[in-house]
């Protein structure tokens, strides 16, 4: 059975003047399909240097507690995060290691690497997701779209008394609380370079 909780209508912009986001999962088996988007006042290299970030990924990115580059050949590199996914009630510890792709200032592609964690039962049984940046035209000035679509399977379903239906919206919440922490911190770097240009 396919289930979808789409969010026809976009998020308000928070009280700070945040981008709106649009944010959509659906339950496929036992593959949950994220997508999400949202148009930002930003410099594409900004956009692009806070997604790529991953050393600071947990300051700013709620379920995050550490993410570290373990390895890089030009634009290919392995990546290990730690952290708690939160689905309702139940908190579901996470460490993956990814294979990421840099296609740069358009593209980062990530997957699930094969190689065996270090310890521990790995919360993930897969994993694919691509950020895709595009330049847009806004009302003011030239701006970027921000795609985000991924696909993932955990390695234990969630509990049935949780339910499918309730399920999806609860991964739903998480993905979305990411995804919009993702955007903040892009608009906060893009506040800072445009108060230090003015400065100058």
């Amino acid at each position: 059975m396919s289930l979808m909780i789409a969010c026809d209508a976009m998020a308000q912009s928070d009280a700070t003047g945040g981008a709106a986001a649009r944010v959509e999962v659906s339950l496929d088996g036992e593959i949950y399909s994220v997508r999400a988007s949202a148009q930002l006042a930003a410099d594409q290299r900004v956009v692009w240097e806070t997604l790529t970030d991953y050393e600071r990924l947990r300051e700013f990115i709620p379920g995050v507690t550490r993410a570290r580059v373990l390895a890089r050949t030009g634009n290919q590199l392995c990546i290990e995060q730690v952290g708690v996914f939160s689905v309702l009630f139940i908190d579901l510890p996470v460490r993956v290691r990814l294979a990421v792709q840099h296609l740069p200032y358009t593209m980062v592609l990530a997957r699930m690497d094969a190689s065996p964690l270090d310890a521990g039962e790995p919360t993930l049984r897969s994993f694919s997701g691509r950020y895709t940046l595009s330049v847009v035209r806004l009302a003011q000035r030239a701006g970027v779209r921000l795609d985000y679509d991924a696909q993932f399977e955990l390695t234990r379903p969630l509990p049935v008394v949780i339910g499918p239906l309730f399920g999806v919206a609860a991964v739903r919440g998480t993905m979305r609380a990411q995804f919009e922490a993702m955007l903040r911190e892009i608009e906060r770097r893009q506040a800072l370079l445009v108060a230090a240009e003015q400065a100058e």
